[in-house]
């Protein structure tokens, strides 16, 4: 049985090993007090200044998918285009349809599934490229029929890129 323990009635309980000293805490309010302001502007702003983007773009286009996908190896090509089709497959297995069902005369229930609009992937790169994330959770999305899906990928790797194209 997990142990949960009350920071206000716990004598035990030492919270200050997480939190900052007050520099740190004074930068950190001012970072938020930026993004609350000016939102996507100072998000922007300090993705440019803390996270290294520097003059980079936000969105990478179809032509550099397309280049990444032709420098990458047909091996790696080959095994993305197998598992996109694996995951497919078993995704549409698993789609739920509409149900309904009349329980009495003229009390019909059931439920009508529905696809979201868009949906954001997240996919982690650097050291170590996760490719299958984006592989598992676009392709999921592309079967649920979702109209919008938006990848994001710090620093994204040849193969993600390559991936991305190959999910179009």
């Amino acid at each position: 049985m997990i142990r949960i323990l009350d920071q206000r009635t716990s004598p035990t309980l030492d919270l200050s090993r997480f939190r900052g000293n007050s520099a740190n805490d004074d930068v950190v309010r001012a970072i938020i007090e930026a993004v609350r302001a000016k939102r996507d502007e100072a998000v922007l702003q300090y993705a440019r200044e803390l996270d290294g983007l520097g003059d980079l773009p936000l969105r990478i286009t179809e032509e550099e998918m397309a280049s990444a996908a032709s420098r990458v190896s047909s091996d790696f090509l080959h095994a993305a285009e197998t598992a996109i089709a694996n995951i497919r497959d078993f995704a549409q297995a698993q789609m739920p349809g509409e149900c309904f069902r009349e329980f009495s005369p003229g009390r019909k229930l059931g439920w009508i599934v529905r696809p979201l609009e868009s949906v954001g992937c997240y996919v982690p790169s650097g050291r170590y490229p996760l490719t299958s994330t984006l592989l598992m959770t676009a392709t999921l999305a592309q079967v649920a029929g979702v109209k919008r899906i938006c990848v994001t990928s710090p620093k994204p790797s040849e193969e993600i890129l390559a991936s991305a194209h190959l999910l179009g």
